[in-house]
C-alpha cells in the first residue's frame, strides 16, 4: 500500500527537542534512496525508496508513505522522522480506508469517469462486488475498484483514455474466440 502522508508533517517537532545532548549533526538530512530513516528513540522506521522534488518514498516493510522533505530532520545516526514505524504504519492504514471509503462513495451507477489526465472516459453502469463496469462510447470495459480515486476531477482512473483503449483491446484480443 502506498499513500502520501500529508497529516505527519503537520505533526512534525524538531528532531533537535529529541536529542538534547547528542552531538549536533548536519542541519539538512540526506534523503538519498537505500537511506535507513528513525524515529527520534533511534528506531528504524524504514528505507527511503526515491526522492523526488519535495517528495520522498519511505517503504516501511508493511507500507510505503510519501512523504514531504519536511518531515525529515538529520541526527547523528541519519534522517529521521518524528514517528516511530508503526505510527507511520498506522497513518497509512488509516489514510487508505479514508480514501477507499470516498472512493466506494463516488463508484455510483451514472458517475462520470475521468482518465488520470482529465478527460472524461464514460459512466458507471453497474457496480457488482469488486468490479465496475463503464460504459464508454468504444465499448464497456469493467475495472476493480482498486483502479479507482477521487482527485480534482472526480471519480478518477490511473489510466489515459489512451491508455484503457490499448487495455480493453489487448484483453479483448486474449480472449479465445475474439
Amino acid at each position: 500500500m502506498h499513500l502520501t502522508i500529508a497529516v505527519l508533517a503537520a505533526t512534525m517537532t524538531p528532531t533537535a527537542a529529541f536529542a538534547q545532548g547528542a552531538p549536533s549533526a548536519p542541519a539538512s538530512p540526506t534523503l538519498a534512496a537505500g537511506a535507513t530513516v528513525f524515529d527520534p528513540q533511534g528506531g528504524e522506521v524504514g528505507k527511503i525508496v526515491s526522492q523526488s522534488g519535495d517528495a520522498v518514498v519511505l517503504d516501511t516493510g508493511a507500507n510505503k508513505a510519501t512523504l514531504p522533505r519536511s518531515a525529515f530532520t538529520a541526527s547523528a545516526k541519519g534522517p529521521v522522522i518524528n514517528a516511530t514505524k508503526a505510527q507511520l504504519d498506522d497513518m497509512v492504514v488509516a489514510a487508505a480506508a479514508k480514501t477507499n471509503a470516498a472512493r466506494d462513495a463516488a463508484l455510483v451507477v451514472g458517475a462520470q469517469v475521468h482518465g488520470k489526465a482529465g478527460a472524461m472516459i464514460g459512466t458507471i453502469k453497474e457496480v457488482s462486488g469488486d468490479q465496475v463496469l463503464i460504459d464508454r462510447p468504444e465499448g464497456a470495459v469493467s475495472l476493480s475498484k482498486s483502479a479507482f480515486t477521487v482527485g480534482a476531477a472526480g471519480l478518477t482512473i490511473w489510466m489515459t483514455t489512451a491508455e484503457l483503449e490499448a487495455a480493453a483491446k489487448s484483453a479483448a484480443s486474449s480472449v479465445p474466440g475474439q
